[in-house]
C-alpha cells in the first residue's frame, strides 16, 4: 500500500503542499513516479498531509504533531513517497523505528512533484524496512524526458551486493550528539571495518543550505498570486493589493520568511557576499567528499535540540546530490551517506545490521 505526500501530483486529486494559497488546486496531470507504480500494477491509497510546501519546524518550529507520511507507514501503509529537503521525514523516520531513502539527486524524476528548492528536490521513500523500499526505488528510478536534471540510466535495478561495506566515521561530528546516541553510531560502525574521517566545512553546511534553499523556495513561491490557481484574496482594491492580501493570507509563517530571505540574498547588494559565496563553498563541499578508503558516512539523525543545528547532518545530501538513508540502530538514529548512485552500499550495510 502506497501513499503518496501531498506535494506529488496526481490526476483529478486536490493537490495543495500543504499550503491554503494552493486551496482547492486540482491536479491535471500524474506525476512520472504514479505513472511508473501502476504501470508495475501498484495501488496508490491515499495521500499523505504535509506542513506548508515542507518547511515548517525548520526555523519556527511550527510543527506540532508527526508529519502524514510517519503517521501512514508507522500504520496500514507500507511505503510514502515524499520530497524531503530539510531532513524532517528522515529524523521522524528513525525516531519512530521505520525508514527513510533519499536517492541520489537525478534518478528519480521530479515531473509533477511541487517544487520547493529545484536543485535539491529529490522524491524518497519512507518505508518499513529498507529492502522493501529499495524495491520500489526500482520501479520508480530511471530518466524521464519530463525532468531535464537526470542522468541518462533508463532504470536502475537495487539489490543487494557481495561487496563489503567500509564506514567513515567523523568523529567531531558524532561527539556533538548525547552519550546513547554516540554509542548507537560507534556501535552500529563497529559492525562493519571503518575509518575515522574529516568532514571538511561541516560547521557552513547549514548555513550554504539555508542561503541557497531560501533563493530557490523564494523564486519558486513566486508563482502564487492569486491569478491562475489556488487561493485567491476577496479584499483587494486593485492589482498590487490582490498580489499582496493574497500571499499574505495565503501563506504561513515559514513559507512568509523563506520568500524574505530568499529575496535578500538574491538581492543586487547582497548577492556576492551571499548566494554567490554559498555557491562556491557548495562546489568545495562536494569536492571535499570523494569517498575513498569508505564506502559510506555514518552520522546520527541528531546533534542537537535546535532543528536548524541538525539540518547539517541532512544538509550532505540536498549540497552535493548524494543518496542517503535513515533508520533506527538501538533505539537512536542513524543516517548513512553514500557516493552518487552507491545505493548498493547502504543497502549492504542495512542488510549487515539485520542478520
Amino acid at each position: 500500500m502506497v501513499y503518496l505526500d501531498d506535494s506529488i501530483m496526481q490526476k483529478g486529486c486536490i493537490c495543495t503542499a500543504g499550503s491554503k494559497i494552493l486551496e482547492n488546486f486540482v491536479s491535471p496531470l500524474d506525476a512520472t513516479v504514479v505513472t511508473r507504480l501502476r504501470e508495475n500494477n501498484v495501488d496508490i491509497a491515499g495521500r499523505a498531509a504535509m506542513d506548508e510546501f515542507g518547511t515548517a519546524d525548520l526555523f519556527s518550529g511550527s510543527q506540532s504533531e508527526l508529519s502524514g507520511a510517519v503517521k501512514a507507514v508507522g500504520g496500514a501503509a507500507d511505503f510514502c513517497l515524499c520530497n524531503d529537503l530539510f531532513g524532517t521525514y528522515r529524523f521522524e523516520a528513525a525516531q519512530n523505528g521505520i525508514c527513510y531513502i533519499h536517492p541520489t539527486y537525478g534518478t528519480v524524476s521530479r515531473f509533477g512533484l511541487i517544487p520547493l528548492a529545484s536543485s535539491m528536490d529529490q522524491i524518497g521513500i519512507m518505508c518499513k524496512n529498507l529492502a522493501d523500499g529499495f524495491g520500489i526505488l526500482s520501479l520508480i528510478a530511471g530518466n524521464d524526458s519530463g525532468d531535464g536534471a537526470m542522468f541518462p540510466e533508463k532504470s536502475y535495478d537495487y539489490k543487494k551486493t557481495d561487496r563489503a561495506v567500509k564506514v567513515g566515521v567523523p568523529a567531531a561530528v558524532i561527539e556533538r550528539a548525547d552519550e546513547s546516541t554516540k554509542k548507537a553510531v560507534r556501535g552500529f560502525a563497529e559492525l562493519f571495518d571503518s575509518v575515522d574521517i574529516e568532514l571538511p566545512y561541516f560547521d557552513v553546511y547549514k548555513q550554504v543550505m539555508y542561503i541557497l534553499s531560501s533563493a530557490e523556495i523564494s523564486n519558486n513561491l513566486s508563482r502564487y498570486d492569486g491569478i491562475k490557481m489556488g487561493y485567491r484574496s476577496s479584499d483587494h482594491a486593485g492589482l498590487d493589493e490582490l498580489y499582496v492580501n493574497t500571499r499574505t493570507q495565503g501563506f504561513g509563517f515559514d513559507a512568509k520568511l523563506m520568500s524574505v530571505m530568499g529575496a535578500f540574498v538574491l538581492s543586487s547588494g547582497q548577492y556576492v557576499p551571499y548566494y554567490q559565496k554559498a555557491m562556491k563553498i557548495r562546489r568545495l563541499i562536494k569536492e571535499a567528499l570523494n569517498f575513498k578508503g569508505y564506502d559510506v558516512i555514518a552520522l546520527p539523525t541528531k546533534i542537537s535540540e535546535d532543528p536548524y543545528e541538525n539540518l547539517s547532518l541532512f544538509a550532505l545530501c540536498q549540497i552535493a546530490g548524494l543518496p542517503g538513508v535513515s533508520f533506527s540502530f538501538d533505539g537512536c538514529g542513524v543516517l548513512l551517506v553514500a557516493n552518487v548512485k552507491d545505493e548498493s552500499a547502504l543497502l549492504n550495510a542495512w542488510e549487515v545490521v539485520q542478520r
